[in-house]
């Protein structure tokens, strides 16, 4: 018999929600077949089969699952799995076990030895709390489809007064999430701050031509996700990661990590080498990130593994903003909205010109400011000289 454990999927949750099983119990499946897809606070994952054997479910869809927690398993034959439901009669008789108490069975590490030796024809989850080591054993009978989220520690404190009125509203799945990763970078990054005011007509102007040229929509962002993938080899420490006391890795690609937030929670979709793609079809990829945050699809792998932030925050209200550094990156690039100002031309004569303010958090440890402000200057002469 082989257990089918949930593994770890991103740094921010330790359960996920089982979503749907996708082979129905009792069915032949190969190693590596996916067999059932979970739901972080940020994406959906199908599980693979960890070998070849008859499938049979210990969690019921909507379930919450642990890391680590065995959610199937996989017997050598249909016989295997039904003397395990129902221990053959002739071979010296058994008990039928509930589905429900089969989970509670897995959960807590109570064997099948133990369930025999109650003498019940049919062991429900009640029948299990003489055999739990607490004393009782929970109610399994409906899935835990709702309730809080245990992928957030409880932080909140002591229950406030809400006499005045009022109402209690809690937070998404993802805001929960976005909260603990906040939370933990302000806990072990000693960040700090500095930002710079970019000319952009040049750039606003280039990125039109590109999208006539290729027929694909380019703007600002798109001509700053390529300028800071070109950045790489001249300012590599801006993309490493602390390993230890006075030692970073620094990668061999430009990972950049975009926010995206279209309403159903803030997301972080990564670009992979941006610095060996085209801005055209960083721009195509980043569209298809958009549409998949508005259809709230995607996969662990699409937000996993970035190596620098750039955070968005381009409404033109916007005139500055202080992104936040991911735990186990360097640095995160903020990009404001749209400025008008008025400044002196080559004539003496008053003239306007947009600009942006392009800012950059960074960790402390890895970087100093002087290394900050180059890093955020050559950026700045990539946006004012696009071409």
């Amino acid at each position: 018999m082989t257990e089918i454990l949930v593994p770890k999927l991103n740094a921010n949750d330790t359960s996920y929600t089982l979503v749907e099983w996708l082979v129905p119990a009792g069915t032949v499946v190969g190693a590596g077949d996916p067999v059932a897809t979970v739901e972080t606070s940020k994406a959906a994952e199908d599980l693979p089969s960890p070998g070849d054997g008859v499938l049979h479910h210990l969690v019921a869809v909507g379930a919450e699952c642990a890391v680590g927690a065995a959610i199937g398993r996989l017997f050598g034959s249909a016989a295997d799995r039904d003397r395990f439901l129902a221990p053959d009669p002739g071979a010296g008789g058994g008990p039928v076990i509930t589905e429900p108490a089969l989970r509670v069975m897995a959960e807590r590490g109570i064997s099948v030895a133990a369930v025999h030796a109650l003498g019940r024809k049919v062991v429900r989850v009640a029948d299990l709390a003489a055999l739990d080591p607490a004393g009782t054993a929970p109610d399994r009978s409906e899935p835990h489809a709702t309730g809080p989220d245990r992928s957030v520690p409880d932080v909140a404190g002591p229950e406030p007064d809400i006499s005045g009125g009022g109402r209690r509203v809690e937070l998404t799945a993802a805001q929960r999430a976005v909260g603990v990763v906040v939370a933990e970078s302000h806990r072990t990054v000693p960040a700090a701050f500095v930002a710079v005011k970019v000319p952009l007509d040049t750039a606003a102007e280039h990125a039109r031509a590109l999208t006539r040229e290729h027929r694909r929509l380019v703007g600002v962002p798109e001509l700053l996700i390529a300028a800071i993938g070109s950045l790489l080899a001249t300012h590599p420490l801006c993309f490493a990661r602390l390993v230890a006391p006075g030692v970073v890795h620094v990668p061999g690609t430009a990972d950049v990590g975009v926010t995206i937030d279209v309403g159903k929670g803030l997301h972080v979709p990564v670009l992979r080498a941006v610095e060996a793609t085209p801005v055209h079809d960083l721009a195509a990829r980043l569209m298809a990130h958009r549409m998949t945050a508005l259809r709230g699809t995607f996969r662990a792998g699409d937000l996993t593994g970035a190596n620098i932030l750039l955070a968005l925050h381009t409404d033109d209200d916007v005139t500055h903003a202080v992104p936040v550094v991911l735990p186990g990156t360097s640095c995160a690039v903020s990009l404001a909205g749209r400025q008008t100002e008025l400044f002196p031309g080559p004539d003496g004569a008053v003239a306007q010109r947009t600009v942006v303010q392009l800012g950059l958090a960074y960790d402390h440890r890895v970087l100093n400011g002087r290394d900050a402000l180059a890093f955020l200057r050559d950026l700045s002469a990539a946006l004012q000289h696009p071409a």
